[in-house]
């Protein structure tokens, strides 16, 4: 069967209406003002990462126990799958680290990140847009949406997320050199059944340097981006950051990234990548002096407003002005 461009129109118009109709419930401005003036700092959650965190090493092991401890301080249930892959280099032991608000629920938006860096033999890489802000961006939204989060703990869905060790290829970036842990938490989820409960996978990539852009990489999800879009005009910050119109525009499978074992599967995904990458991407130059703490504040702030969108949560309020 072929369609014609139309009617193809219409079924997705169709599609996407119906679909954000499923959940997501926009925050009041008043609410949106409050997430907005919180003052949690994400410069904060960064630093402490600023280290090398190559899977297998010790700096990895200190760099997960920084995301263990914040999570369970928080009272989330925490999860460790450590396993051991082969690598160019040798068998190398990695540990997903999944932190989930309610574990009893049978609904999931996974909020997630990769917290390894890259292996280079003649330089220092640090990886702070890869990926360390990205992982203080979820540890600063569990702090900042702590209450909110606690009053939702009997709701249908609940907030995981979900710090993969390994995206990085030790050599070169191969189907079999990448994304370890990936690809064992997606297949161990399939065979559990844990991957029907994943409402969306939010994947944070390569986030912190200047003058982003975030295109909309799935028509699948769609619908969502339109709220990140909406949430980032509300806050009235002036900036464009995600683009619903790019050169990427539904273009996603280009992308190579921890979330491909789990589209593979099935799973809706929303991939929050910029592109082009910075110009950072992969040097030395990938370190904190070249973060700008502006965007990523507010960058971690839209996804904390998308958060409690999704999850409907009610966020206690004052008043002040956006």
């Amino acid at each position: 069967m072929i369609l014609s461009p139309s009617l193809w129109s219409l079924l997705l118009f169709i599609y996407l209406t119906t679909t954000s109709c499923l959940a997501y419930k926009p925050l009041s401005q008043i609410a949106l003002s409050t997430l907005k003036n919180q003052h949690h700092l994400i410069q904060d959650y960064s630093e402490p990462l600023f280290i090398p965190r190559i899977a297998g090493t010790p700096g990895n092991a200190k760099a997960r126990s920084i995301i263990v401890n914040h999570f369970k301080a928080l009272k989330w249930d925490v999860v460790l799958d450590t396993f051991t892959a082969d690598t160019p280099l040798g068998p190398v032991e990695f540990t997903n680290v999944v932190a989930t608000l309610n574990p009893k629920t049978e609904k999931r938006l996974v909020m997630s990140a990769h917290y390894d860096s890259k292996y280079y033999q003649d330089f220092e890489f640090i990886g702070a847009t890869d990926s360390a802000v990205p992982c203080a961006m979820l540890l600063e939204m569990a702090v900042a949406l702590d209450d909110a989060l606690k009053q939702s703990m009997h709701d249908d869905t609940t907030l995981q997320m979900v710090f993969f060790d390994g995206e990085e290829a030790f050599v070169r970036w191969t189907e079999e050199d990448s994304i370890y842990g990936a690809k064992h938490l997606a297949e161990k989820w399939h065979q559990s059944g844990d991957l029907e409960k994943i409402d969306v996978l939010v994947l944070l990539d390569l986030l912190g340097a200047p003058n982003p852009t975030l295109p909309n990489y799935y028509p699948s999800t769609s619908w969502l981006f339109n709220k990140l879009v909406h949430i980032e005009q509300r806050l009235a910050y002036g900036t464009h950051m995600f683009d619903l119109n790019s050169p990427l525009t539904f273009r996603g499978h280009i992308m190579q990234d921890d979330h491909l074992p789990f589209l593979h599967r099935g799973v809706d995904i929303i991939h929050a990548i910029p592109f082009p990458f910075p110009e950072v991407w992969h040097k030395e130059t990938d370190s904190p002096e070249h973060i700008d703490f502006q965007v990523s504040q507010k960058l971690s702030i839209i996804f904390r407003c998308f958060v409690a969108e999704y999850l409907e949560l009610s966020i206690d309020i004052y008043h002040s002005e956006l």
